[in-house]
């Protein structure tokens, strides 16, 4: 028979071993690909069900879930808040318009399409490029969280650059990290 002294022993080390197996498997989860500072949320990679819709001003949903074949620029904004940030990325979409290599698409926090539309006159943005997020279940799923914010991806999906709050529009930065965008970025296991 093992005396209390050493059942006890035996108890405290099985749970010591525990709890060092729950912390170190939460940090080996925790860890986040060098690629991205927050987390991995690279459109191929997104359990969203399959699905993660914008809607257009039609009312037919845009599904950005998988690989946009073209980089894609996705710029979320709120319509209450319009600022010259939203012009200047309305003024580099016109400057993108013959290059089908890139796609800039602008996404309103809005429930209903008056505000989304008038904002986006007010702006110069262009109509077609106009999206919803009706249920906000989008951004949730892209880490967005700060408006407005812009976020760039490749040709396969993966995310090349996250800008959290206003941008500079006018900066050659940008335009590297397009071009980056159309070099590919390689997805770290």
């Amino acid at each position: 028979m093992i005396s209390s002294n050493a059942r006890n022993r035996l108890i405290i080390g099985a749970a010591l071993l525990l709890v060092i197996g729950f912390v170190g498997r939460q940090m080996f989860f925790s860890l986040a690909p060098p690629r991205h500072a927050d987390h991995d949320h690279a459109m191929a990679s997104l359990d969203a069900g399959g699905f993660l819709t914008i809607e257009a001003a039609g009312g037919q949903r845009r599904n950005l879930v998988g690989r946009p074949g073209k980089v894609l620029i996705l710029h979320f904004f709120d319509p209450r808040a319009v600022a010259a940030e939203e012009a200047q990325a309305a003024q580099f979409s016109n400057s993108l318009a013959d290059d089908d290599a890139v796609e800039v698409v602008f996404v309103a926090r809005s429930h209903e399409w008056p505000s989304a539309t008038e904002a986006a006159q007010t702006a110069g943005i262009p109509t077609q490029q106009l999206y919803i997020d009706k249920d906000g279940r989008t951004s949730t799923m892209l880490g967005v969280r700060r408006w407005p914010e812009t976020l760039i991806y490749d040709h396969v999906g993966l995310l090349v650059h996250q800008a959290k709050g206003p941008m500079d529009w006018t900066s050659p930065a940008l335009r590297s990290q397009i071009s980056r965008a159309q070099g590919g970025v390689q997805e770290i296991d």
